[in-house]
């Protein structure tokens, strides 16, 4: 009995890996991404897109506080507690957004890489606010 427990264990196992490895290959590059922020998160909070070409940010502030949506260059590891005057150079683009508020962007990531996305008011980073575009070349 204990056996089939185990083998039916990694059986789950293997069939949940191989599932999420062929969802994750699977994903591909957006060229519009339609982003929710409220209290304290980004949904989605992984997004993929294509190196060097224009894409269409659709933020949209579920949250009853101001959020934004700052993408910091490529490579950029944001650092606790973020400071804009300390930091400013690291800043690729910043989008405010009102509560209850939407707003639609186009920007152009350079270059293939990850770039971290934060909220870089005050506190909210460091409540969770943080994501990754990962930027692929096409």
């Amino acid at each position: 009995m204990k056996q089939y427990l185990t083998l039916s264990l990694i059986i789950i196992f293997l069939s949940l890996s191989i599932f999420s490895c062929a969802q994750s290959a699977s994903e591909k590059p957006a060229s519009v991404l339609s982003v929710e922020l409220s209290e304290f998160k980004f949904n989605p909070s992984v997004m993929k897109v294509f190196a060097g070409r224009e894409i269409t940010i659709n933020l949209l502030n579920k949250g009853s506080i101001e959020h934004d949506f700052t993408i910091l260059r490529e490579g950029v590891i944001a650092k606790i507690p973020f400071s804009h005057e300390q930091n400013s150079a690291e800043i690729l683009a910043e989008y405010k957004i009102a509560p209850n508020q939407s707003g639609s962007y186009k920007i152009t990531l350079p270059s293939a890489g990850e770039y971290a996305v934060i909220c870089a008011i005050q506190g909210h980073m460091e409540s969770g606010m943080i994501a990754k575009i990962t930027a692929v070349n096409p």
